[in-house]
């Protein structure tokens, strides 16, 4: 599991997993590439930040939101993980 910033810079984004007592590595999306290769549109998210993204094992996008919803986001990756 990785966390990747696009906004700010990667010192903030790791001080934010850092606060938030979190180990995942912190990746740096510098020039917005990544979230565009993921990008599902206006209707599932918006430009709020944090957004919280599971891409699948096949490497497709299974959960979007932009609110944290720990227990959502556990169901889906336990799901992920038992495929």
């Amino acid at each position: 599991m990785w966390a990747i910033a696009a906004d700010d810079t990667l010192d903030k984004a790791q001080s934010f997993r850092d606060q938030l007592g979190l180990t995942m590595p912190v990746l740096f999306d510098e020039d917005g590439s990544v979230h565009a290769q993921y990008d599902v549109g206006k209707a599932a998210t918006n430009t709020v930040y944090p957004q919280d993204w599971i891409i699948g094992v096949d490497g497709t996008v299974q959960y979007v939101n932009n609110a944290y919803e720990p227990e959502e986001m556990a169901a889906v990756i336990e799901a992920e993980l038992a495929k």
